[in-house]
């Protein structure tokens, strides 16, 4: 079986259990990006310290134009498993009217034996995003096709999103909502903003459809540069599933996307 969407809002804050390898990236990539920061979270599960270890990268690939990318590894008798989990997240951005604006979103996995590609176009100009689907490195297939009418995020562009503040203020005891990717019906992230502690800036978020009645629940600490330091949420059967930054020194304290300095602050995205 493969992992669920409600997982991958727990990829997103590093909680998600690795794949145990990558395939070769995509023909359009640059072959030598420039590394803007390279993120290692440890991951637990109930009783077990050491489940998998991730990484969240970001990459320029041209001035304005990112990759993001999550990879990783399973550690011990949790490599055994790998083979049902994502292989891949992937989203390509440019750097558009003072927020990452993705382009492409990926999805690669293993499936019934085969492997698949889930491919998410963003089409501004036309207002649309599309879904196509491969199967062993077959023929693309459109699968559905839905409105764009507003700024959405996929799970990476959001991270980096938040990083650069492109979502506004949040103070403490505020609430943000924000609309996610449709897969294809909409999606809903909530961000509850709560104290800062002795462990970084507290926030819940809830997860789930507008109008459904039941909402998935993960805890995360932020640091000030509003990177996920330790993340959790609760996994029926095994209990705390939780992710901890283990090298904060490689987080890009400014100039995260290598753009020119300039004297007024980065405009704001209406949500």
């Amino acid at each position: 079986m493969r992992v669920g969407r409600g997982w991958l809002i727990i990829i997103l804050f590093l909680l998600g259990l690795a794949p145990a390898a990558l395939a070769a990236a995509p023909a359009t990539i640059a072959a030598a990006p420039d590394i803007r920061e390279n993120l290692e979270y440890q991951i637990s599960l109930g009783l077990w310290s050491d489940v998998a270890r991730v990484h969240l990268v970001l990459k320029e690939l041209k001035p304005g134009h990112y990759l993001a990318e999550f990879s990783g590894a399973a550690q011990g008798m949790w490599k055994l498993l790998s083979r049902w989990l994502p292989e891949r997240y992937q989203t390509e951005m440019v750097y558009r009217d003072g927020r990452l604006q993705p382009v492409v979103y990926r999805e690669e996995f293993q499936e019934g034996g085969q492997k698949i590609l889930k491919e998410y176009r963003f089409d501004y100009d036309h207002s649309r995003l599309t879904l196509w689907r491969q199967v062993d490195g077959g023929e693309k297939i459109k699968e559905w096709e839905v409105p764009l009418t507003g700024p959405v995020y996929d799970l990476l562009s959001l991270f980096y999103n938040v990083r650069l503040d492109a979502l506004g203020p949040a103070p403490g005891g505020a609430s943000l909502r924000v609309m996610m990717m449709p897969a294809p019906k909409p999606r809903e992230l909530v961000f509850c903003i709560g104290d800062v502690t002795d462990q970084g800036l507290k926030v819940m978020v809830n997860s789930c459809s507008p109008g459904a009645g039941d909402a998935d629940q993960y805890f995360i600490f932020l640091s000030p540069e509003r990177v996920p330091t330790l993340a959790w949420t609760r996994v029926t059967f095994f209990g705390k599933l939780a992710g901890r930054l283990v090298n904060p020194g490689e987080v890009k304290k400014e100039g995260l996307l290598g753009l020119p300095l300039s004297g007024s602050p980065i405009p704001k995205v209406p949500r």
